[in-house]
């Protein structure tokens, strides 16, 4: 039945676009980006937006990204790019009027160049763009099979004029972004870290001089601690270093920040899905420290220099987005599961089990190891 259903998927989407496909001519200094993942991804790789500029200074250049993180990439990075074009991913591989809408949008112009830096294509979105949009040339990478099917990707892999080479490992994926640009460009960068940098700005509503960010939500449930526990370290943090608890999390975490009022018997800030994601960030700027799943708000949190960020992990893509390298940041302070401990000098054993995937329970991780972590790096902190 799934192949079954695997086959009228690819022969639907097949014909949506094929007859999405326009014959624009390509426009001459024109360049086409595409990004359609996550916010945390968008993250570790929007340093490099500006280096393409830099590098097509007299080019127009379209993204097309994934409408999770407009907010963000209109705030902070419309002076690298000149126009957006907003995707709903979800929709894009689900919806068939919304995709065929929406890649008659993206093709209604040609482009001289088209540019798809993803590592972990995806055949029904990234590469389906690439595919109908008429350029001159069109760029990737040589990528995994993390996202894409072998057959899938042995038919996408001809929609390029060139595949990016890419080291055959598990990478840090700031790093993996590096590795593209730098063979795209034949260029070294001298980029060391993800960065945000950001304006000044008043809230709308007041945070407290001294403040811990407890960020509650995450994409999906594997990646999300227990709430109470959650409460547990907050009281900890409140009544052992005297900082006050803002709780933060997205529109949909509203239910869990109403769970974390039964357990938490002391005062805090809620805003649970309260604030836009460019207001999340001065909150995250002002805070002293942050307690966090892993999701994009520790990849914020680093990017905004935030002294300490703590991240409780299952192991989840072990080496492409958790650890932090300490040349990239030592303020980025993983609680890892129990099974994961055991084999922490190493690293080639943990990115081959973890760095595709891992089924490690979070819940195993206890309150106890958060707090002992915590009190470890406040202790090292002082003796310096």
């Amino acid at each position: 039945m799934n192949k079954i259903k695997a086959l009228v998927k690819f022969i639907l989407f097949f014909i949506i676009d094929l007859l999405s496909k326009k014959s624009s001519k390509p426009t001459n200094k024109t360049l086409l980006l595409i990004r359609l993942d996550a916010i945390g991804d968008y993250v570790l790789f929007r340093n490099y937006i500006k280096i393409l500029k830099n590098k097509y200074k007299d080019y127009k250049i379209t993204l097309v990204g994934n409408i999770v993180w407009k907010q963000l990439a209109e705030k902070l990075d419309s002076k690298f790019v000149d126009n957006f074009i907003w995707v709903d991913r979800k929709k894009l591989e689900r919806n068939s009027i919304y995709r065929f809408k929406k890649l008659k949008e993206i093709t209604k112009q040609g482009y001289e160049i088209v540019i798809n830096p993803t590592y972990s294509r995806t055949f029904y979105c990234d590469d389906a763009i690439v595919n109908v949009v008429n350029a001159r040339e069109k760029i990737g990478s040589i990528g995994d099979l993390s996202n894409i099917k072998k057959w899938q990707k042995s038919i996408s892999d001809k929609y390029y004029t060139q595949l990016i080479p890419a080291k055959d490992e598990i990478m840090f994926e700031f790093y993996r972004h590096r590795e593209f640009f730098e063979s795209l460009l034949d260029e070294k960068f001298d980029l060391q870290k993800p960065f945000i940098k950001l304006e000044p700005k008043k809230l709308d509503f007041e945070l407290p001089k001294n403040y811990t960010i407890l960020f509650i939500g995450a994409s999906a449930k594997f990646r999300k601690w227990d709430i109470q526990n959650f409460a547990k370290v907050g009281k900890f943090l409140k009544e052992n270093y005297g900082y006050d608890i803002v709780l933060c999390g997205a529109p949909s975490d509203k239910e869990d920040a109403d769970k974390f009022k039964k357990y938490a018997k002391y005062d805090y800030i809620d805003i649970v899905g309260k604030t836009s994601l460019v207001d999340l960030l001065y909150v995250i700027y002002n805070g002293n420290l942050m307690i966090a799943n892993e999701t994009s708000a520790p990849h914020f949190a680093i990017a905004l220099e935030m002294t300490n960020v703590f991240v409780i992990y299952n192991g989840n893509h072990y080496g492409r987005f958790t650890p932090y390298p300490k040349e990239v940041s030592s303020n980025y302070h993983p609680i890892y599961h129990p099974e994961i401990e055991k084999d922490l000098d190493d690293y080639k054993k943990l990115s081959n089990s973890y760095g595709f995937g891992s089924d490690l329970d979070i819940s195993d991780i206890v309150v106890g190891q958060v707090k002992n972590k915590i009190k470890c790096i406040f202790d090292e902190n002082n003796d310096k």
